[in-house]
C-alpha cells in the first residue's frame, strides 16, 4: 500500500469515527441545546482537520504544526465532551490524528490531555466519570503502544521508498551504460569501418555492404536484446573469422587448442573485445596488418590481437577499453595491453 492509499484508510477511519460521535452525541439524553452545541463543536473539529490537520498530516514531516493542529483539535473537543460525553467517541479518531502529525515523544502530552478530557470535565461537573481513572492509563498506554507503532511503519515505509527509488536509479544507470558499451560495441565500429572502406576507395563494393548488413543485424539484435548477431546459429571461431575477414586492415584469423563450448556470456565479450580491438587498429594503429589469434588452454581460453602499427603510446585509455574492462570483470576476464612492435590487445578468461 502506497502513501496515498495509506491516508485515504486513515482519511476514512476519521470520518466514520467522527460520524459515529455525532449521532451518539444526537442520541443522547441530554437538553436539545447541548445535543446540537456538542453535535456542532464536533462538526467544527472535522473542518479543522480538513482546513488544516489534513495539511499537516499530507506534508508528512512531524514538527510544531502538529502542536497547533493538536491544539485547535483540543479547543473544539474539549467543550463538545462537555455538552455531551457521548462526544468522548471522536476519540477513536483523534488520537491518531496527533501520531500522524507530531513525533512520537511530543504527542504523548496531547495525546495525555485528550484522554483525560472526559475524566477532568466529568471530575469538574461534580460527576462520577464514565471511564475509571485506571481505564483511562490503561488507554494512554495502549495509545502511546499504537502511536510508535504508527512511527514504526511510517519510517520502515519511508525507507523501502528510499530504496526501490535507489534501486530504480541504479538499474537505469546500468542499463544506460550497457546500452552506450552495446552501441559502442556494434553500431559505432560498424559504420567507422564502412567509413574507413569508403574513404580508401576500395574497390570490394561488397565488403563494405556486407558490413552494413551485417551492422543491420546487430541493430535488431539490439532491439530484441538477444545475443550478438555474429553469434545468431554460429560458433565463436566463425563469428569471429567472419569479423575479422571484413575487417580493414587486412587481418587473418587463427585458433591454437581444441575449442571447447564456452558460455555466451563470454563468448560475448570475447567477440566485443575482438571488435574493439579491430575498430582501434583500423583507427588509430597505421598498421598495414593485424592478426587474431584465439587459444584454448587447459585453465582457460584467451583472445589476442595483434597488429604492426605505431601502438598505443601514451595516450588514455578510451571509451571502448574501459567498457571492454567492465565487461571482462562482470566473467572474471582480465585485460593486458602492449605496445612492443605494434599493438597488442590480450584478453584472458578462466574456464
Amino acid at each position: 500500500m502506497d502513501q496515498h492509499q495509506s491516508l485515504i484508510t486513515w482519511y476514512v477511519l476519521f470520518a466514520v469515527s467522527q460520524a459515529t460521535a455525532v449521532v451518539l452525541v444526537l442520541v443522547d439524553r441530554n437538553t436539545l441545546a447541548d445535543r446540537l452545541a456538542a453535535a456542532g463543536l464536533l462538526c467544527l473539529n472535522g473542518l479543522w482537520f480538513l482546513g488544516y490537520g489534513r495539511k499537516v498530516v499530507k506534508r508528512g514531516v512531524a514538527d510544531w504544526r502538529g502542536l497547533v493542529h493538536a491544539a485547535g483539535s483540543l479547543a473544539t473537543f474539549a467543550p463538545a465532551v462537555w455538552f455531551s460525553g457521548n462526544a468522548t467517541f471522536a476519540l477513536f479518531g483523534l488520537v491518531p490524528q496527533l501520531y500522524m502529525a507530531l513525533p512520537v515523544a511530543w504527542a504523548f502530552v496531547p495525546m495525555a490531555l485528550f484522554v483525560f478530557t472526559p475524566q477532568i470535565l466529568t471530575w469538574a461537573a461534580g460527576a462520577v466519570p464514565a471511564l475509571p481513572w485506571p481505564g483511562a492509563l490503561l488507554i494512554i498506554g495502549f495509545s502511546q503502544a499504537f502511536g510508535w507503532a504508527i512511527s514504526r511503519i511510517a519510517q520502515q515505509n519511508e525507507q523501502r521508498g528510499e530504496l526501490l527509488h535507489r534501486i530504480e536509479a541504479l538499474t537505469i544507470e546500468a542499463e544506460r551504460a550497457r546500452w552506450s558499451a552495446e552501441i559502442h560495441d556494434t553500431l559505432a565500429q560498424g559504420f567507422t569501418s564502412i567509413i574507413t572502406l569508403l574513404q580508401a576507395a576500395q574497390p570490394d563494393v561488397d565488403l563494405a555492404l556486407r558490413t552494413a548488413r551485417e551492422n543491420l543485424r546487430e541493430a535488431r539484435a539490439l532491439v530484441a536484446a538477444t545475443a550478438p548477431s555474429p553469434l545468431d546459429g554460429s560458433s565463436l571461431e566463425d563469428a569471429l573469422r567472419r569479423l575479422a575477414s571484413g575487417a580493414s586492415p587486412p587481418s587473418s584469423f587463427r585458433v591454437i587448442g581444441d575449442p571447447v563450448p564456452l558460455e555466451t556470456s563470454v563468448e560475448v565479450v570475447l567477440l566485443r573485445a575482438a571488435q574493439e580491438a579491430l575498430t582501434n587498429a583500423a583507427r588509430h594503429s597505421g598498421a598495414s596488418r593485424v592478426d587474431v589469434v584465439l587459444r584454448f588452454g587447459p585453465d582457460g581460453v584467451s583472445l589476442e590481437v595483434r597488429d604492426d602499427g605505431r601502438g598505443f603510446g601514451d595516450a588514455p585509455e578510451g571509451f571502448g577499453l574501459r567498457g571492454m574492462r567492465a565487461r571482462l570483470e562482470q566473467v572474471g576476464g582480465t585485460l593486458s595491453l602492449s605496445s612492443d612492435q605494434g599493438a597488442s590487445v590480450l584478453v584472458e578468461v578462466p574456464l
